[in-house]
């Protein structure tokens, strides 16, 4: 039997679905099932995934606003890196929407998929949205 996914790799790997759908816009079905086929430990993880998933994609115009509204004057959605949004949109749904991870977890756990799949100074900046969105 495969091994469980911790709740940070199952985070990891809702990052990289929407990434990809905020890029493509492709099946969320077919990138679900491509994840159970070539990451079986994922199995275990699919309620959460599921969840955060078509969670944003359900609140992607809510969140893009929530983004917007937490930005420097003069910043605009489409001026961040497109691996930063996916994570904010992924920590803000959390912040929001899920009521078993703490803001201080969705924080945390955004400012590491920031430091892996991004530019070195996207951590700070996630930090700084993420921090306007909870303080509000």
């Amino acid at each position: 039997m495969s091994k469980k996914l911790s709740r940070s790799q199952a985070r990891c790997e809702a990052f990289k679905i929407i990434f990809q759908l905020n890029q493509h816009m492709d099946d969320v079905d077919f990138l679900l099932d491509n994840l159970m086929n070539e990451l079986p430990a994922s199995i275990t993880s699919m309620p959460y995934i599921k969840n955060v998933v078509y969670g944003v994609m359900e609140k992607y115009d809510e969140l893009t606003g929530i983004i917007s509204e937490n930005l420097a004057e003069g910043w605009k959605v489409e001026r961040i890196s497109k691996v930063a949004r996916a994570v904010l949109m992924l920590a803000i749904y959390e912040i929001k929407y899920v009521e078993d991870v703490p803001e201080k977890v969705a924080i945390n756990e955004a400012i590491e998929l920031a430091k892996t799949f991004d530019m070195p100074d996207s951590p700070v900046f996630v930090n700084g949205v993420l921090a306007g969105v909870v303080n509000k």
